[in-house]
């Protein structure tokens, strides 16, 4: 089924990687060192909160027994092939762009010079990426190892290294023993998740500012990447839906069930955001207003910051109301696409602001950089689906036991 994936897919990724690399490469030539290494955080925070909340989906799944949807829970399962390429991304980000973005990296911050240094932050943050991501890959491959192996014995999957990496050699200890070790490992996984990412969110971004304190981003970061991974599969399920052979396991039922999830991480989001404004504006806190005010009452960013806090939430709540929208996979396709890039504008909202020193604002280099992210896990999702189908792994709603 996946070889029908049109090759035009394939070389657009692959354009789009080539434009993003040649511009990163030519603002780091060209003096632009700054901008190169902001739209490179931007993308690694959006990226890699995305495709590890693919796996948490399928944990959270597993969890609370779910039924609605075999095939979403694998598709979340499938982003998994970008946590070991994201490690890559931050090593390379503490090892050549920390100087260029961090301002404590040159000037220490009065009582914090020991928790902040380029040293002591890569190695705390890549032991809290590797717990987390070693606990993905190995909830992965117990989740998957099973399915797998039935596949291979049914004919319904072509033998390659990930499958018979994936399958393993050992054989079953008993029945079901592989996912009942999934199971214990999904509690687990859901509470690093939450432990790391927050650790991610207080280093990589709050750290950008001397004095601004806020104790919810890490909540609010790892609900927004959750929602935005919700995004990302209704897009999926629109576009290669047919490709991936998922006619049998994603009808009208499942789509309408995944825009039902994705309304209600809208709320939450939504939530989530105006409950930090009103603890900002209303406690009246000097290190928390001074981190609004750039961001949303004065230029150049103030354009960017109401189009991004309205246009992540309460635009797209009102067409998620509707269930005909809900059950059309192309039309929730339009309403989850405008989600990704209203939470990319909030990421950038985070970084660029913190930076930038110059007039009007930057969008060229960080909007190309951002392109050449989309054409490499573009890439690499498909190249990954080619050679795991998800349907090869997933059972049809109407033969699942209830």
């Amino acid at each position: 089924m996946t070889d029908m994936i049109p090759k035009r897919w394939i070389r657009g990724c692959q354009l789009l990687l080539a434009a993003g690399t040649v511009t990163f490469v030519a603002a780091l030539a060209t003096g632009h060192a700054q901008r190169a290494w902001q739209s490179y955080l931007l993308n690694f925070l959006f990226w890699t909160g995305i495709a590890e909340c693919g796996v948490i989906f399928s944990a959270a799944y597993r969890i609370t027994k779910g039924r609605w949807s075999d095939a979403l829970r694998r598709m979340g399962e499938s982003l998994s092939f970008f946590l070991p390429v994201s490690f890559g991304l931050f090593i390379v980000l503490m090892a050549f762009g920390a100087s260029s973005i961090y301002p404590w990296a040159r000037v220490p911050y009065p009582g914090r010079e020991k928790w902040l240094t380029v040293p002591a932050m890569a190695l705390r943050d890549a032991g809290a990426l590797l717990l987390v991501f070693g606990l993905s890959l190995a909830y992965v491959v117990f989740s998957q190892r099973g399915a797998i192996r039935a596949a291979l014995a049914l004919g319904t999957l072509r033998r390659s290294r990930p499958v018979d990496f994936l399958s393993g050699d050992a054989p079953e200890p008993r029945q079901g023993a592989w996912e009942e070790r999934a199971g214990k490992l999904a509690p687990g996984l859901v509470i690093a998740f939450a432990l790391g990412f927050s650790l991610l969110a207080f280093d990589l971004v709050m750290s950008l500012n001397d004095h601004w304190y806020n104790t919810m981003l890490g909540w609010y970061f790892f609900v927004g990447s959750f929602y935005s991974m919700l995004a990302l599969l209704a897009v999926g399920t629109a576009l290669f839906g047919k490709e991936w052979g998922l006619e049998n396991h994603l009808k009208a039922d499942q789509v309408h069930d995944l825009g039902r999830v994705l309304f209600g991480f809208c709320l939450l989001t939504g939530g989530l955001f105006w409950a930090q404004w009103l603890v900002f504006w209303y406690g009246n806190l000097p290190e928390e207003i001074a981190w609004l005010i750039p961001r949303y009452y004065r230029m150049p960013f103030a354009p960017v910051g109401w189009l991004s806090a309205w246009g992540a939430f309460l635009l797209p709540m009102l067409p998620l109301l509707s269930r005909e929208l809900k059950r059309r996979p192309k039309a929730l396709m339009f309403v989850a696409i405008w989600i990704l890039a209203m939470i990319w504008l909030e990421r950038y909202l985070w970084i660029v602001p913190s930076l930038w020193k110059g007039g009007g604002a930057p969008f060229a280099i960080e909007a190309l950089v951002t392109a050449g992210f989309v054409g490499g896990f573009g890439w690499g999702w498909l190249a990954h689906v080619q050679r795991l189908p998800i349907s090869a792994l997933s059972t049809p709603p109407a033969t699942r036991a209830h």
